[in-house]
């Protein structure tokens, strides 16, 4: 959860901001509190609340924009919006604004659920509540409000990174900034700063020690080759990022100088629990030509280009090997991993097929895996009740594979007919 401190003002637009969001159905005023006789009064319309507010401020002339306005958001919809305006209230009074006279709107017009305060600076005896260390005060309250012990937090943050494989500690640093922490170095001890102040240290001896040559597996390194490979020509650089990191737990890091091109990029990668250097994964090159500029005709020119060129096949069976491994080995049942990785196993004409979901491509399991293989994967299916029920209740429309002898496709369709981009399979 975050909370934000807005922009202040003289005419109180953070009321007719948000009276907006209630008029067009997408915020809630939840609380109106110490308005006085004004919360007697029904049909008020924004300019009441905005001259109540104006005229608590007049009282002292020195503060030229006396309108304070917050936003608390929670990460989707965690918090409903009782929950955040509960939060809103607790964190108010931590912030001396209890007495005021505020309002609380809900806003439902995003992907997190939050809340917007509005209120004034100036209090009733023509007092301007102290704003020193606003930013910092604001996150602490939040945190004390939630139950959220910081050192604690921190503590728990160190020991998790240690967790991660790394190869330089400049890798295990960039674990801990990515939670929003600044690293001071001195001595042997690094410390951790955030909200303002040290909030725990750990011995840069303990970092070293935990080094590993070559960080992460490689069976992992070639499934997370494959997810950029695939998904690099659907997005620009910014899309990618941002569908790694939320669909898949990949944090990646462009290394740049001065506004300059990056020379370089990292991997968090936070199901695997490592840190990558691009280069093992990806040439930096090779990714920044994949990804397509913004429009989106030119992406999809960009991933027919790359499907016309075609993925190398041993990348995209790395990527669909590792995706069943992933089901297989990662999960306590078979059918979650199945549905938490996007795949499927699909039967037809007496043969197993692994399906990609998203994309509909599907591929013969003899074929993606060695005999050994693809008994002990079948024993495992059995055994789980995949291939009775799960198959079917999981079954997808998809057209049937085509493994038909070859045929004169030029007689049948003409000899101009319009091709269709038909799932690869290794049957064709």
């Amino acid at each position: 959860m975050i909370v934000k401190i807005l922009s202040s003002s003289a005419a109180f637009n953070g009321v007719r901001y948000n009276t907006n969001k209630i008029d067009t159905g997408k915020g809630e005023l939840m609380l109106v509190r110490n308005f006085g006789a004004l919360q007697g009064l029904s049909g008020l319309r924004p300019e009441d609340y905005r001259n109540y507010l104006k005229m608590i401020s007049a009282t002292n002339k020195a503060v030229k924009n006396p309108q304070f306005h917050a936003a608390i958001s929670a990460e989707g919809r965690s918090y409903d919006k009782q929950a955040l305006t509960e939060i809103a209230e607790g964190w108010l009074n931590k912030m001396g604004y209890g007495d005021q006279p505020y309002l609380v709107v809900f806003h439902k017009d995003t992907a997190n659920n939050h809340v917007h305060i509005v209120t004034t600076r100036i209090n009733r005896e023509g007092r301007k509540i102290s704003s020193g260390f606003e930013n910092i005060r604001a996150v602490n309250n939040l945190n004390q409000v939630l139950g959220v012990d910081e050192t604690q937090s921190a503590k728990l943050d160190i020991e998790n990174a240690l967790a991660y494989a790394y190869s330089t500690n400049a890798q295990f640093m960039m674990i801990l900034e990515c939670q929003c922490y600044k690293m001071i170095a001195k001595e042997d001890m690094l410390s951790l700063v955030k909200f303002g102040k040290v909030q725990a240290d750990v011995s840069l001896s303990i970092i070293t020690g935990n080094l590993r040559k070559d960080a992460g597996d490689d069976r992992r390194k070639k499934q997370v080759a494959a997810l950029l490979y695939k998904y690099a020509p659907q997005y620009n650089t910014a899309g990618l990022t941002e569908l790694m990191k939320q669909q898949h737990g990949l944090i990646l890091l462009f290394h740049a100088k001065d506004g300059k091109a990056p020379y370089g990029y990292s991997i968090i990668d936070h199901t695997g629990k490592a840190v990558y250097k691009g280069s093992e994964i990806m040439p930096l090159a090779t990714l920044l030509g994949l990804t397509s500029p913004g429009h989106p005709q030119s992406k999809k020119q960009n991933r027919d280009r790359v499907y016309k060129e075609g993925i190398p096949e041993s990348i995209r069976r790395d990527y669909y090997k590792a995706m069943l491994n992933a089901a297989i080995h990662n999960y306590p049942d078979i059918r979650q991993g199945l549905h938490h990785t996007g795949i499927s196993i699909y039967f037809r004409d007496e043969k197993f097929y692994l399906v990609d979901n998203r994309d509909k491509e599907f591929i013969l399991l003899d074929q993606l895996l060695t005999a050994e293989e693809y008994k002990a994967t079948m024993h495992t299916f059995a055994h789980s009740g995949e291939l009775g029920t799960e198959v079917s209740r999981h079954h997808i429309n998809i057209p049937a594979p085509i493994i038909a002898a070859s045929i004169d496709d030029e007689a049948i369709h003409g000899r101009n007919r319009k091709r269709r981009r038909h799932p690869r399979t290794n049957c064709r």
